[in-house]
């Protein structure tokens, strides 16, 4: 799930309903800073699994809905890292790097793995199998939407 892509959604019906329906509007809905909702919506400030366990419960987005975003966030934080030089095939490594829970890492990172997007060509040589720059075309994007 692109959650971002859901917030944007979200935020497009209402203004079907309501063209007067502002950005400042939405984001009080959500209980956040109408900068910080435009800033998400724009992919230059990431989303925790804390927002988007607020986010989505404030949505009414069911248990599994959210707890598939928090992963694929996690995931994308990682491929990121993955593509940056010096980067180390440790899951106690990424976990430091990112600030992602170690528990995290490993379900974000099956997933990656699982999906193709993550290749362990050996125990210390990871690799991705595209250059990914968190865009909304994401090819698992609309694996939720």
């Amino acid at each position: 799930m692109n959650f971002q892509r859901t917030l944007k959604t979200e935020l497009d019906l209402r203004r079907q309903r309501n063209p007067r329906y502002s950005l400042r509007a939405f984001a009080r809905y959500l209980g956040t800073d109408h900068s910080t909702l435009s800033q998400i919506l724009r992919h230059r400030r990431s989303l925790s699994p804390r927002t988007i366990s607020k986010f989505g419960k404030q949505l009414r987005l069911d248990a599994d809905a959210i707890a598939d975003a928090c992963v694929r966030q996690n995931a994308e934080k990682i491929l990121r890292l993955a593509q940056s030089p010096g980067f180390r095939a440790r899951s106690r490594w990424i976990a430091t790097r990112t600030g992602i829970p170690l528990d995290a890492v490993n379900v974000a990172l099956q997933q990656l793995l699982r999906h193709g997007e993550l290749v362990m060509r050996s125990v210390n040589h990871w690799s991705t199998t595209h250059t990914h720059h968190a865009e909304p075309n994401h090819p698992l994007a609309d694996r939720f939407a």
